[in-house]
């Protein structure tokens, strides 16, 4: 009989993060209601939330009850991986709406006369709202990457045009920051999924845009014998060497230092490995930090 794992999977071990976040909207929302009196509108605003919060709770809570039954099971670890991932996977749709229904009243609510107290309160909830999406984006597509339903049909890609693409949707948050966010043109192909390297490329600018407090984030790329690596430069502080082990491991002290705790990088890596590419960090002499990411050439 085979072992039996004593690790949950990666995506089990974010669910925590997950709940404290539910728990931080049900308190912000109770607080809305205390600050606006008990009105009815903030009443029936604020009853509304709690269901949908506690409906993702609950479901969260039956996600949980099936992986504990899996790691009773004999079967191979592998299996049972997959099996789980597979489960988190088909959830998304049902976890995702009551966070948008969330989004959406928030919304509605921000667009009456508030007290001052009160729309600092609804920004909060909105703020809360798109972190926990945020997480709960990238668990939903480490599972699907680990379930094997993530499609992956590599083609030569001109980097060019995905550095471009990467930029602008980039730049506002740069400069938002106060950071210089540049790309070094290319004449580069390589051999990968468009969908999979721009969301690749993404998560390596977001997560370098918000380690770097000064400075700014360059990307480029350089050819090394029948392949291509590109990198994302960042200024800033550097990583401590028992940290950069652990920067691709879900759950790791890596990442609470990060408001997606991590899990960018994580998906990342998952997905540098379905398109045939390997993903690095390094921190040179102590300083800055370099994201690097080999594929094939085409």
């Amino acid at each position: 009989m085979p072992e039996r794992s004593k690790q949950a999977s990666p995506a089990a071990g974010h669910l925590t993060s997950i709940r404290i976040a539910l728990l931080t909207g049900i308190v912000v929302s109770l607080g809305a209601m205390f600050s606006d009196g008990f009105g009815l509108r903030s009443l029936l605003w604020c009853a509304a939330q709690c269901l949908i919060l506690a409906a993702i709770w609950f479901l969260l809570e039956a996600f949980r009850r099936e992986v504990d039954t899996a790691n009773m099971e004999a079967d191979p670890v592998a299996s049972r991986l997959i099996e789980e991932s597979a489960f988190l996977s088909s959830m998304g749709h049902d976890l995702r709406q009551p966070t948008q229904a969330i989004a959406m009243f928030a919304a509605t609510l921000s667009a009456h006369p508030l007290t001052d107290s009160s729309r600092k309160l609804v920004a909060g909830i909105e703020t809360g709202i798109h972190q926990l999406s945020a997480q709960m984006e990238a668990v939903f597509a480490i599972a699907k990457v680990q379930a094997g339903r993530m499609p992956c049909a590599p083609v030569p890609v001109a980097l060019q045009e995905i550095f471009e693409q990467q930029l602008a949707l980039h730049l506002d948050d740069a400069q938002d920051a106060g950071l210089h966010l540049r790309y070094v043109g290319t004449r580069c192909k390589v051999l990968a999924d468009p969908d999979v390297l721009a969301r690749i490329i993404s998560n390596l600018l977001a997560h370098a845009l918000h380690a770097t407090r000064e400075g700014g984030v360059v990307l480029g790329c350089r050819q090394r014998g029948a392949r291509v690596v590109i990198e994302v430069w960042a200024s800033g502080q550097g990583i401590a060497p028992e940290q950069l082990a652990m920067a691709f491991t879900p759950g790791s002290i890596f990442g609470q230092n990060y408001t997606d705790r991590g899990l960018g990088l994580v998906l990342a890596q998952r997905l540098s490995t379905l398109t045939q590419g390997e993903l690095a960090l390094r921190s040179p002499h102590g300083r800055g930090r370099v994201l690097s990411l080999s594929l094939p050439r085409a």
